[in-house]
């Protein structure tokens, strides 16, 4: 068997020397092209960078607004430039009023529910906001979409028109950009709600909400229809009262914040509490429900203690 070998190899040797050159030079060519490949696509993402760098300037330079880049810090989507371009002239404009020490310009850029919740005057404005950051004085401000309409905006001193350092000066500023006006100062929105839910002669009504970028407020309305006063939560567990997204997270309340008598609804009595809550801000968050896991009822025996899920 062996000699057989042999004596095929001795009588294909060139044949078969052939057969192991062309192998070779298949399998070089394949990596040669591989190689050729990924330098191509290199070559394609360099391209594509350099489109998203342009765009970006171009943005800059239509809009005259310092922007980081064109997609979403916390989802790393694409922003429409579209999008990004009409936002992105608002803030402008709001914060070169600033600057100019325009400051009826710029408090008439704020949305009514910002004046209401945060601003109801421009002299509050001028105080709280205007004073607090630039006080007479230009400021450099860079914008970056943080989620939805939601910006971030790095506010710096101005060392070309001030001539002093900043000495590594900065204020941050979350600004929502809605219906062609601003809300400020953290400060994202106001939510209408009006939804009901009514359990053991109990009546509640979840009004509204205003949210900020690091907590959310809710007013309720809460009817007592029972012969005994209730306690809408006992003050004990920090977790017992809380809110309650789409995916099941919950957020506790700020109980510091919280007294047994405003939380006390007396038999008959109709009572309106607004709650606060640790609930950081986040486009696509959607809350379901308050939740009561401590209600007291009480009694002549004392008190009974049951849940109440109030429908947002």
């Amino acid at each position: 068997m062996i000699q057989d070998i042999r004596i095929f190899l001795n009588n294909n040797r060139k044949k078969i020397l052939v057969g192991v050159v062309i192998i070779a030079s298949i399998i070089v060519l394949v990596q040669l092209l591989n190689f050729l490949t990924g330098i191509s696509r290199k070559e394609e993402n360099n391209v594509a960078n350099v489109i998203t760098s342009g765009d970006l300037q171009k943005l800059e330079n239509e809009t005259n607004v310092n922007l980081s880049s064109t997609q979403s810090a916390v989802s790393g989507e694409e922003v429409s430039t579209d999008t990004l371009k009409s936002d992105s002239e608002i803030i402008g404009a709001f914060f070169n009023a600033c600057n100019q020490g325009n400051i009826e310009s710029a408090y008439n850029m704020l949305t009514d529910e910002c004046k209401e919740q945060i601003y109801n005057s421009m002299n509050v404005f001028e105080q709280a906001y205007y004073n607090n950051i630039f006080n007479g004085e230009q400021k450099v401000y860079n914008v970056e979409n943080w989620t939805g309409n939601t910006y971030k905006v790095d506010i710096s001193e101005d060392i070309l028109s001030t001539g002093k350092s900043n000495n590594g000066y900065v204020k941050q500023d979350y600004v929502t950009v809605k219906d062609g006006k601003l809300n400020i100062n953290n400060y994202i929105g106001y939510t209408e709600f009006n939804e009901t839910t009514e359990k053991d002669d109990i009546s509640m009504t979840v009004l509204n909400s205003n949210t900020y970028m690091d907590h959310e407020e809710y007013t309720i309305r809460v009817t007592n229809n029972k012969d005994q006063a209730i306690q809408l939560d006992g003050m004990s567990n920090v977790k017992s009262l809380h809110l309650e997204d789409s995916k099941g997270a919950t957020y506790s309340a700020y109980i510091n914040e919280l007294t047994q008598p405003m939380l006390r609804v007396e038999p008959g009595e109709t009572k309106e509490i607004t709650i606060k809550f640790y609930s950081r801000y986040v486009s696509n968050k959607y809350i379901n429900y308050i939740v009561f896991s401590n209600l007291l009822v009480y009694n002549s025996q004392g008190s009974e203690t049951e849940e109440f899920r109030a429908r947002v």
